[in-house]
């Protein structure tokens, strides 16, 4: 009987480790959830409005941007923050909605895109209009197209960073 029960745990165990090596090998897609990595996740403030935001401070965050997702949660957005002040040009490639951009230097919103569309479907990168503010800009916040409008937000308003 001791015999048995020894084969049987040894048996489980074994059965475990196979299921833990097969799950870790299974690609699951969540594609249709928002992809955000927590540890970027900081606050801001424009207009009385608190937003959840994304940070990219990367070359590679920043090239990615939202690219890629199907949605972007209500009051939330991603924040690019760029080394220099300088007219650092976006595009739309790989987004699937529309999206406000607003430019910001020195936490002052110094222009505003609204509603840039995103690209239609099979659109080439090389027909893709490219954003450019009218001024130098240390950041750019992306939010959902139509936030800017309905929560009154103009150049001069004030963003802070909460954490």
């Amino acid at each position: 009987m001791k015999k048995f029960t020894i084969q049987t745990i040894f048996l489980v165990i074994i059965i475990f480790l196979a299921l833990g090596v097969a799950t870790s090998k299974i690609s699951t897609n969540f594609s249709f959830l928002p992809q955000v990595q927590k540890e970027t996740i900081k606050e801001i403030k424009i207009n009385n409005t608190i937003l959840q935001i994304e940070v990219a401070d990367t070359k590679e965050k920043r090239s990615k941007g939202l690219g890629g997702r199907e949605v972007l949660a209500s009051n939330s957005g991603m924040l690019f923050i760029f080394p220099k002040e300088d007219k650092y040009s976006f595009w739309m490639k790989g987004l699937k909605f529309p999206i406000d951009i607003i430019w910001i230097r020195k936490n002052i919103v110094v222009d505003i895109i609204r509603n840039a569309k995103h690209p239609e479907k099979n659109q080439k990168d090389e027909i893709l209009p490219t954003y450019l503010p009218r001024e130098q800009v240390d950041m750019v916040l992306e939010v959902n197209g139509g936030f800017v409008n309905s929560h009154n937000i103009k150049i001069n308003d004030t963003i802070e960073l909460i954490n």
